[in-house]
């Protein structure tokens, strides 16, 4: 039932945004995947279960998920759910610019967010899921891009408050750093000279907005990435440590833990298993 591998929804060629709708009656056994994944329960109730703990889910509720989170549904009812699966990189280029939203820019970045939509918003989107369901044929990137960000925005006004102003450039510019090459063993320090600022300056204005320090960003980018290579490769544990910047295996697995509560292998036995 759950596809997750990136090749297996956000295939080459396809649109790195697609919309798909399930319909749940009983339990679904929890499962990871690599690439973003935004659900909108649109009818019916269960509970949701995840890494980050337990909460329950009506219409108008969304869950969104990054890559490498696990997460499964219990005590389902009527539950309507609407996927969309967006590819990580829709977030790092076209859609930048929400880095510089205070309150969405933060649950971007976070591990597996429980949001909330407007009734307005979950109007709008049920008709565009309508339209969009089963990655429809014919309907155009730009369609579905706005359709992302109608249910996002839908969901900025049950966020809790975050301060506003402008994000200073160098807080992008770090991040950016981190994502284009999370293998090398990048320091505070390091970080901070590159663009200029002092350590505890640029900590200071990346938690602001990211909500966590510049090297537990990193850290949660190796694992993601991580993740994805125990989903999708046969390389050890090890092997990918090293490819994902971490050279001790004993770290990688504690660091691993800590963002998935799972170990590498554990991970890998039990959600390379919930395949398609």
């Amino acid at each position: 039932m759950h596809r997750v591998r990136r090749a297996d929804v956000l295939a080459p060629g396809r649109p790195p945004v697609v919309f798909e709708r399930y319909e749940l009656q009983r339990d679904t056994e929890a499962h990871g995947h690599d690439f973003i994944e935004l659900a909108v329960v649109t009818a019916g109730t269960a509970t949701h279960v995840s890494a980050g703990g337990e909460w329950a889910l009506e219409r108008g509720s969304a869950v969104l998920l990054r890559p490498g989170d696990w997460h499964g549904y219990r005590d389902c009812r009527g539950l309507v759910v609407h996927n969309v699966y967006v590819g990580p990189e829709v977030f790092r280029h076209e859609l930048a610019w929400l880095r510089a939203e205070p309150r969405l820019g933060r649950v971007l970045n976070t591990s597996c967010t429980s949001l909330q939509l407007d009734a307005a918003a979950l109007q709008v989107a049920e008709a565009g899921f309508a339209a969009l369901n089963d990655d429809a044929a014919g309907v155009a990137h730009a369609v579905r891009v706005g359709l992302l960000l109608c249910v996002l925005g839908g969901t900025t006004a049950a966020l809790p408050p975050v301060p506003a102003g402008d994000m200073h450039p160098a807080v992008p510019a770090a991040a950016r750093l981190l994502e284009d090459d999370i293998q090398h063993p990048w320091t505070l320090t390091e970080l901070a000279a590159s663009v200029n600022l002092s350590p505890s300056y640029l900590a200071r204005l990346f938690t602001a907005r990211f909500g966590m320090p510049p090297m537990t960003y990193l850290g949660r980018l190796r694992a993601e990435r991580a993740a994805a290579l125990l989903i999708e490769t046969e390389l050890s544990v090890a092997a990918i440590g090293r490819m994902v910047g971490w050279s001790d295996p004993n770290y990688a697995s504690r660091r691993f833990g800590h963002f998935f509560a799972f170990s590498p292998t554990a991970y890998r036995d039990r959600f390379r298993a919930a395949g398609p």
